[in-house]
């Protein structure tokens, strides 16, 4: 499936009826090692994160539509009010939604929020270096790398350094 026209993105309120998928998708062999949270999720903790969520004002979580089907979830989160920041997550969860331009398209209305909805000054990414997929997409999506942070995350028995990479206001209405 290749994203067109036709297809409609759309940003929603997570629901509790949204958690199984979200346990599902973070927990797959496509999304686990490239998520830099390292514990498994269950019902449980999903319910605790979800009932957290309805009273932090420092996250803006959505689930992600493509024609009404559930994707991915995505948002902006740790978000600083007063010094204007916040990073940038998203997961396709669906695996046949890969690859598809949609990362890209939920990227720029997720920087349209932020910028123009929550007048932040800078949204920052964070990356597991061996996650080239996610780096090639901040980059196409004007991301500048800020720095490099040596041996942050331990998987399959080595470190890996973290990427950071943000983008400014100033910057995102240049594209």
């Amino acid at each position: 499936m290749k994203m067109n026209q036709k297809h409609k993105i759309q940003l929603k309120k997570v629901t509790k009826l949204d958690l199984r998928a979200l346990i599902e998708w973070r927990n797959s062999k496509d999304v686990y090692p490239y998520n830099t949270q390292y514990s498994l999720l269950n019902s449980k903790i999903q319910i605790e994160w979800f009932n957290q969520l309805q009273n932090d004002n420092s996250k803006k979580m959505f689930m992600i539509m493509v024609d009404k089907i559930k994707i991915g979830i995505c948002g902006l989160i740790d978000i600083d009010y007063e010094n204007k920041n916040a990073k940038i997550a998203i997961i396709i969860g669906e695996k046949a939604f890969h690859e598809k331009g949609i990362g890209t398209m939920v990227i720029s209305h997720l920087l349209k929020y932020g910028f123009e909805k929550l007048k932040l000054h800078k949204i920052n990414s964070e990356v597991i270096e061996y996650n080239e997929k996610s780096i090639h997409l901040f980059e196409k999506s004007q991301f500048k790398l800020d720095a490099t942070y040596r041996d942050v995350i331990w998987r399959n028995n080595r470190w890996w350094n973290m990427k950071s990479m943000s983008i400014f206001r100033n910057d995102f209405n240049k594209f």
